[in-house]
C-alpha cells in the first residue's frame, strides 16, 4: 500500500462531503451560541443587582478619570458574592453541555469520516453507547486538564508576583518571570489535548473505551510519529495564516468605528469572527480526517510490501524466457529459444554448409 498523503486525503474527505463539516459546525455553535445567550443573561442579571446612587451618577457625568474610578467602586462594591455563585452555577453547566453534545457531535463526524475511508468497518462502529461513553470520558479529561491549566497559570502568576513588593515594585521582572511559566504549561496543555483528540478516532473506529482509546492513541503516535507531526504542523501553519489574516481585518471595522454607527461596527466584527471560527473548524475536521487516513494505512496488512515488477511479456502473454545465454542475433523464434532441436531450422540446410546462393 503506498504511504499516504494526509493533508491532501483530508481536504478531500471534507470537500467530497461536506455535511461532515456543517455537522461539525453545528454542534459547536449549537453549543457556543448557548453559551453566549446564557452569559449574557447572566450578565445582565448580574448587573439589575448593582445599586447605582445619586452621587455615584453626580461622579460618572465629571467623566474624570478619578471621578469614574470612585463611582465604579462605590457601585460594584459588595457584588463579588454574586459573581461567584453565577460562576458557579454556570461554568460546571456549561462544562456538562460541552462534554455530552462534544461526544455526540464528535461521533457523527467520525463515524462519517470512518465509513468514507474504510467501508468495511461498519460493524465496528456500530457501537454508538460505547463510543459515545469513551468520546464523553475523554471530553471530561479534556475539561479537567483545562481547569489544571489555569489553574497552573494563576500559580504561576502568584509565584512571580513574590518578586515584586509594594516597596520594591519590579512589574517588569514579574512579568518576565511569568512568562516562561505560561509558555510551559501552554505546551504540556496543547500537547496532552493533542493525544486526546487523537484518541477519539480510536474511541469511534475501534471502539476502544476511555483509557483503551488513550492508549492505543499514545501506541498510533509512537508508530508513526513522522506522519503524524507533518500532519500538526501543517495544519497548525495553516491556522496560524488564517488567525493572523483574521486579526488583520478585524482591525478595518476598529479603524472606522468614529465614523460609522458603533452597531455596524459590532455587526462586522461578529462576522469576521464568525469567519475565523468557521474556517477553524474546516481545519480541524480535514486534520482528523488526515489521522484517520495515517490510521488506515498503519492499519493495513500490506504496507510494507514490497511493490511487485511484473516480468515484461511475450507476443502470447507468456513470461519471456531467459535468453542470457543466445546471441544477440538469433535465428531462432523466441517461443523456440532455450531447446534442442534435432531438426535443422532451414529445411534442406545443415550446419557447417554454405547458405544457399552463395
Amino acid at each position: 500500500m503506498p504511504p499516504p498523503t494526509p493533508v491532501r486525503d483530508g481536504f478531500a474527505a471534507i470537500w467530497r462531503q461536506p455535511s461532515i463539516f456543517l455537522a461539525e459546525l453545528s454542534w459547536r455553535w449549537s453549543w457556543g451560541g448557548a453559551a453566549l445567550i446564557l452569559g449574557a443573561l447572566a450578565l445582565f442579571e448580574y448587573l439589575h443587582t448593582l445599586v447605582v446612587s445619586p452621587a455615584d451618577l453626580m461622579l460618572l457625568r465629571l467623566r474624570h478619570p478619578l471621578a469614574v474610578s470612585r463611582a465604579l467602586a462605590d457601585i460594584f462594591h459588595g457584588s463579588g458574592p454574586r459573581v461567584v455563585m453565577a460562576a458557579i452555577l454556570l461554568i460546571p453547566a456549561l462544562a456538562l453541555a460541552w462534554a455530552l453534545l462534544g461526544a455526540l457531535g464528535r461521533f457523527a463526524t467520525l463515524r462519517a469520516l470512518i465509513a468514507r475511508a474504510a467501508p468495511g468497518l461498519d460493524p465496528a462502529i456500530e457501537a454508538g453507547p460505547r463510543s459515545i461513553r469513551a468520546l464523553t470520558g475523554l471530553n471530561v479529561f479534556r475539561i479537567a486538564l483545562a481547569l489544571a491549566a489555569l489553574v497552573s497559570l494563576l500559580g504561576s502568576a502568584i509565584i512571580a508576583s513574590f518578586v515584586s513588593t509594594p516597596k520594591a515594585p519590579h512589574a517588569g521582572l514579574a512579568f518576565l518571570l511569568f512568562i516562561p511559566f505560561a509558555i510551559l504549561v501552554s505546551m504540556v496543555w496543547s500537547t496532552v489535548n493533542w493525544f486526546l483528540s487523537i484518541a477519539a478516532v480510536f474511541a469511534v473506529r475501534d471502539g476502544e473505551d476511555t483509557f483503551g482509546s488513550i492508549a492505543a492513541g499514545v501506541e498510533f503516535c509512537r508508530r508513526c510519529a513522522g506522519k503524524i507531526s507533518a500532519v500538526g504542523f501543517w495544519f497548525g501553519a495553516m491556522h496560524l495564516v488564517v488567525f493572523v489574516i483574521g486579526t488583520t481585518v478585524i482591525m478595518y471595522p476598529l479603524s472606522v468605528a468614529s465614523l460609522v454607527p458603533a452597531g455596524i461596527t459590532l455587526i462586522l466584527m461578529g462576522l469576521v469572527i464568525l469567519a475565523y471560527f468557521a474556517v477553524a473548524d474546516y481545519l480541524y475536521v480535514a486534520r482528523l480526517a488526515g489521522y484517520l487516513a495515517v490510521v488506515e494505512w498503519d492499519r493495513s496488512p500490506d504496507r510494507d510490501a514490497e511493490p511487485v515488477v511484473q516480468a515484461a511479456s511475450g507476443p502470447d502473454g507468456g513470461d519471456r524466457p531467459d535468453q542470457d545465454d543466445e546471441p544477440l542475433f538469433s535465428l531462432r523464434p523466441a517461443h523456440l529459444a532455450g531447446k534442442e532441436l534435432d531438426e535443422p531450422l532451414m529445411p534442406g540446410f545443415s550446419p557447417g554448409e554454405p547458405l544457399p546462393g552463395r
